[in-house]
């Protein structure tokens, strides 16, 4: 069974911090602005902002906080830019390290062929699709992991560092278009509602009990769990029939208009995904499976310009989703 691959889709935003009156602030900035700082012709622009950003690595691997995990870049990886899309498409190679292992051959558990010492990454190739539009303030990021194997933290983490560099600051959300979102729920069950509530006040967490109020900013959470319903009668049903959290409990402060409702969504792959009631929020997306096709035959990794392609049509399905429309 081949190992499927996966895609992560973040929405990006440019920011600057400027003086203010009183303290510094961060103001929202169009792409124009920090992709001229790499030159004037934007496909050369791009095309340097790729090898900036590769340059970073000085052909190492940078290593996660947790030190199990690296990434890097070079010139020998594949990329490509779009002027008309304002788009790069590239890859980086990552994968686990500091952990000792023995290799084997598949047909011979009695000996070992090499080792993997600690310092050594057991590396793949991962894709990257940067979409930057240069009259605008909010762009894509997508990055492609494996089933068993996941860098994108670590990537997210390279490309705003890298942006930050230039006077930047770039925050990063999951996002995924309405159509693939709806789709995702046909295929969904929903088997927990929780109801959340930030940043408890002592005396209140004094009541559950004394060593709770010790702790800052702890919250609570009730949640109901144990049914299983599909998503568009669970909609149905829960928003026709009274209120999202029907009660209030005096004691706790926990009214309505306090209180966050979370559902957690399992589609018919076992991927759990939850978000808010009014679904304006996802807080916890798993992925998005790539379609087979992209795969290289016989190997479970990706073809360079099939994935390109796919990821193309997802971009032009969220253009238009945001009603953006490129100005001269």
């Amino acid at each position: 069974m081949a190992t499927k691959l996966r895609l992560e889709l973040h929405r990006i935003t440019l920011q600057k911090k400027i003086e203010g009156e009183r303290y510094p602030k961060l103001e929202t900035r169009n792409f124009s602005e920090f992709i001229n700082l790499f030159d004037s012709d934007r496909k050369t622009a791009l095309s340097l902002l790729w090898t900036r950003f590769v340059e970073e690595f000085e052909n190492k691997f940078s290593i996660s906080l947790e030190g199990d995990k690296a990434v890097t870049a070079s010139e020998n990886c594949e990329h490509c830019v779009s002027t008309e899309n304002s788009s790069i498409d590239g890859e980086l190679y990552g994968g686990p390290t500091n952990r000792e292992q023995s290799i084997y051959k598949q047909g011979n558990a009695s000996k070992t062929i090499n080792k993997v010492d600690t310092d050594d990454v057991v590396s793949s190739k991962f894709y990257i699709k940067l979409w930057l539009p240069y009259d605008y303030s909010t762009g894509v990021l997508m990055i492609q992991s494996y089933t068993t194997s996941n860098i994108s933290d670590l990537i997210r983490d390279q490309f705003a560092k890298f942006v930050q560099k230039y006077g930047y600051k770039l925050t990063i959300t999951s996002y995924y278009p309405k159509s693939f979102m709806e789709e995702r729920n046909k295929r969904s069950n929903v088997v927990a509602v929780s109801y959340v509530k930030d940043k408890l006040s002592k005396g209140k967490l004094k009541l559950i009990h004394p060593l709770f109020a010790e702790f800052d900013d702890l919250k609570i959470k009730i949640e109901i769990s144990g049914f299983k319903t599909s998503v568009s009668d669970f909609r149905k049903r829960f928003k026709n029939n009274g209120e999202p959290l029907g009660i209030d409990i005096n004691e706790l402060g926990l009214r309505k208009e306090d209180v966050t409702v979370v559902a957690k969504y399992v589609d018919d792959e076992g991927r759990s995904t939850t978000m808010n009631i009014d679904e304006n929020r996802v807080r916890n997306f798993a992925y998005y499976i790539l379609p087979e096709e992209i795969l290289q035959s016989g190997k479970n990794t990706y073809v360079f310009d099939e994935i390109k392609k796919h990821t193309d049509s997802i971009l032009r399905e969220i253009k238009q989703e945001i009603g953006y429309s490129r100005q001269k």
